[in-house]
């Protein structure tokens, strides 16, 4: 490691030493206005040199018209273009005004063809265009991704991709360590959004899929604030502010920010029922579980962070961020009660009341090198993070048999987990054969202690652990793609190689431990024909079990259930083949599959166990392979004011499963979404949105769907002009009106387990005051993110 980090510093330092001191530099800007007078925002403004009318550098401008370019060309011309606008040539300089005519004939061809196409092919990517469409005024970011076809997307959650699962974010090349970011940032701020579905071999092989997010570029410089504060109702309440702080000089950016927030709005409401045979000497007797669960969590937390950019021309770029997430308390409390009965015959009675204290605090860390030394490319890339977390909990259980005598029960328990990990991953890239070559490395390192103690009032089957994993991981990639014509083509092959030493007290497990290495090839094809685009894509993946399902640890639930991790999990590996047709504002995405080793949570009888009636909720892997295809057609139409998205999702699949009763059963009905979005924009910056979703009956992995779901949404927005004082955007909304939104399912296994969740609707609100905006330069790109992920 001493190794690694004194040659990764003096890579820094020879870097350090290419830089060139720039030229001097000559600032060229004004404002943008209207026939009327307005400011007009997302102009594009191109300076020309002169007397070639060369292209040298572009700008768009920013809310207030505002534009600035910085160049050491000292003499140019300005093209200035916007639809809708005759486009404008004068000569470059400084404070100008410049205002645009309406193209009344360009205005009328726009009326006849519609918008350009929102969503497109851009190389390895479906790009979808925020910046001057309805999406830029979603809300948050998670909004606006929400929005976005193939995408689903919640406040404070995880980005999904249909058909591939979870996705790595990258905001301006960096990865979003925390996902609630997403919830804090504002869709006005975005430029456009890439999906990719099938990353290519510079992402790491645990990689489903990326969504890369580019903010628009900021104009102007000095201090500039950005307010929001945010609320929500629905069991409690929720309360939320973010304050940004941007300055902006020459090539120096920086930013801070403050996020403080309490949590309380929600409530976990569950009932379930477990079904299992138990042998009993002549046969099986069958036993039925009827558990209600009533789960609140309530918690506050603080996060400052900073990032620092300075550019020191066009071609070296350095900068660091740095973040701390603090939650000084937060407690849980639940009531889990559950009912016995066998042979259809009550046997007992148990209530659980759990309470849980949480106390968390991490550091995140990155920094980063971007440049270019002649034609070739650098890419790098150094992080850390490191966190703490301490959960002391108790449960008191009360049963009571079917002749009314009690008994009691107390578990004390306390978990600790932490990581240390540290990372780095370089790229170099290079223009060849009229192509570009890309070639790079990652390693990183983690430090991972797990340790969960307790004391029972009476014996249980549970043991004390002290666990600790040290894992280090290396991969190198190379990655060629070239434009053949109208075909542009990529390919690329990665290796990855992870060691993984497992202890408990000390002591290393050999059969825990892992050492395994691979090869994960990539291919990208894409090409117009005609005016429809294409893009084909292929991936070898894995996904790596996180830290907290490999744990040895095993939690007390009540008298019947225990949850633990498995440390002998499998990697999930998946082939998937992934086609994209897009036409105009209509596009479909189609998917092919090959699961192997997928990760389910198992209900089974605890191993050892006296009582056959008690269960170990745990994380295995499957049996066999299974296919999973899908198809993801979409619509995104303008007429008029009415932004609307229809969006149909269908997935099939040969998922086998084991019933209780020592059966397999083929999970093969198809699993369906359908999707309503609408956003309709009226004067006075008025608009209203309202959604429609709705899932029937189906199969997804080992669940099957019983009850169809049905979820509406209502919001109305109105921007207000402070003038002097910037903007003030109010945005209320209610989602889930009618309380339909509700979850009936069957998680089959040896124990089958069926679940239903009631619904009730959620009230939000937020506020967001913008004075003299610009938005973060910050490059950053961060290295060995799938395993940050994994903590």
């Amino acid at each position: 490691m001493k190794k690694l980090s004194f040659r990764l510093m003096a890579l820094m330092a020879a870097m350090m030493m290419t830089l060139t001191s720039s030229a001097k530099t000559q600032d060229w800007g004004g404002r943008v206005i209207d026939e009327n007078g307005e400011p007009m925002p997302y102009v594009n403004v191109v300076l020309l040199s002169l007397p070639d009318s060369a292209f040298v550098q572009g700008a768009m401008t920013n809310e207030q018209g505002v534009f600035k370019i910085v160049t050491d060309v000292n003499e140019g011309l300005f093209k200035v273009t916007s639809v809708g606008y005759q486009t404008l040539y004068m000569k470059a300089g400084q404070d100008l005004t410049i205002q645009m005519k309406e193209d009344n004939q360009l205005l009328k061809e726009v009326v006849v063809k519609g918008q350009l196409p929102k969503t497109h092919v851009k190389g390895d990517a479906m790009r979808t265009t925020v910046a001057g469409t309805i999406l830029e005024k979603a809300g948050t970011v998670s909004d606006a991704l929400a929005k976005i076809p193939s995408l689903e997307a919640e406040r404070d959650g995880a980005v999904k991709v249909l058909g591939r699962g979870d996705a790595e974010v990258y905001i301006n090349g960096r990865k979003v360590q925390d996902i609630s970011e997403l919830s804090r940032l504002r869709s006005d701020q975005v430029l456009h959004v890439d999906v990719v579905q099938n990353p290519g071999a510079r992402y790491a092989a645990s990689t489903k899929a990326v969504v890369r997010i580019t903010l628009k570029k900021a104009q102007g410089e000095g201090i500039s604030f950005r307010d929001n504060a945010g609320g929500m109702y629905q069991y409690g309440h929720t309360f939320t502010n973010n304050l940004d702080v941007n300055y902006r000089t020459g090539g120096l950016d920086v930013t801070a920010s403050f996020w403080a927030g309490r949590y309380g709005h929600s409530k976990s409401l569950q009932e379930d029922d477990m079904y299992y045979l138990v042998p009993n000497g002549q046969g099986k007797d069958a036993v039925t579980g009827y558990t209600k669960q009533e789960t609140k969590q309530i918690w506050k937390g603080l996060s400052p962070q900073i990032q620092l950019n300075y550019m020191f021309n066009e071609n070296h770029g350095l900068g660091a961020f740095y973040k701390y997430d603090y939650h000084p308390s937060g407690s849980l409390t639940s009531d889990f009660n559950t009912d016995e009965y066998q042979n259809g015959a009550f046997m007992e009675r148990s209530e659980s009341k759990i309470c849980q204290d949480d106390k968390f605090k991490k550091h995140i860390f990155n920094a980063y090198y971007n440049g270019k030394l002649g034609n070739l490319g650098i890419d790098l890339n150094i992080d850390g993070l490191f966190d703490d977390t301490e959960t002391p909990g108790n449960t008191i259980e009360l049963a009571t048999s079917p002749a009314g005598e009690k008994t009691q029960r107390t578990i004390n328990s306390n978990t600790k987990s932490g990581n240390n990990f540290w990372a780095s991953k370089l790229i170099f890239s290079y223009p060849l054969f009229k192509g570009n070559l890309s070639i790079g490395g990652e390693y990183s390192y983690n430090h991972r202690t797990d340790a969960y103690s307790f004391a029972a009032s009476e014996a249980v089957p549970v043991t004390a652990t002290d666990t600790e994993i040290n894992e280090k991981s290396e991969a190198a990639f190379i990655e060629y793609g070239h434009q053949f014509g109208k075909l542009f083509a990529q390919v690329g092959l990665r290796y990855e190689h992870l060691k993984n030493d497992y202890y408990n007290y000390g002591k290393r497990m050999d059969d825990e431990s892992r050492d395994y290495g691979d090869w994960f090839p990539t291919a990208t094809l894409s090409a117009p024909i005609g005016k429809v685009q294409l893009a084909l894509s292929y991936r070898r993946d894995i996904k790596r079990p996180a830290y907290s399902s490999l744990t040895s640890s095993t939690i007390y639930l009540n008298r019947y259930a225990y949850q633990s991790g498995n440390p002998y999990l499998r990697p999930t590996y998946t082939h998937s083949l992934e086609l994209n047709v897009n036409y105009k504002w209509m596009g479909m995405s189609m998917n092919y599959s090959r699961i192997k080793d997928l990760e389910t949570m198992s209900s089974e009888p605890f191993p050892g166990a006296d009582d056959p009636l008690v269960c170990l909720v745990r994380p295995i892997n499957t049996e066999e392979d299974f296919n999973q295809l899908s198809f993801n057609p979409y619509a995104s139409p303008v007429i008029g004011c009415w932004h609307p998205t229809w969006y149909v999702y269908v997935q099939f699949q040969d998922y086998k499963a084991p019933r209780a009763d020592g059966s397999t059963i083929t999970l093969n009905h198809p699993y369906c979404q359908v999707g309503w979005n609408n956003t309709i924009t009226l004067p006075k910056g008025w608009r209203i949105n309202a959604g429609l979703s709705y899932v029937p009956k189906g199969d997804a992995s080992n669940f099957r769907i019983h009850k169809q779901q049905f979820r509406s949404n209502l919001g109305v927005q109105r921007d207000f002009n402070l003038r002097r004082l910037g903007t003030l955007t109010a945005d209320v909304r209610c989602n889930d009106i009618f309380n339909t939104d509700k979850t009936n399912a069957t998680l089959f296994g040896q124990r089958e387990l069926t679940v239903r969740n009631p619904a009730r609707r959620t009230f939000m609100l937020d506020l967001t005051w913008k004075f003299n905006e610009a938005n973060s330069k910050y490059r950053g790109k961060g290295a060995g993110e799938k395993q940050k992920a994994r903590m």
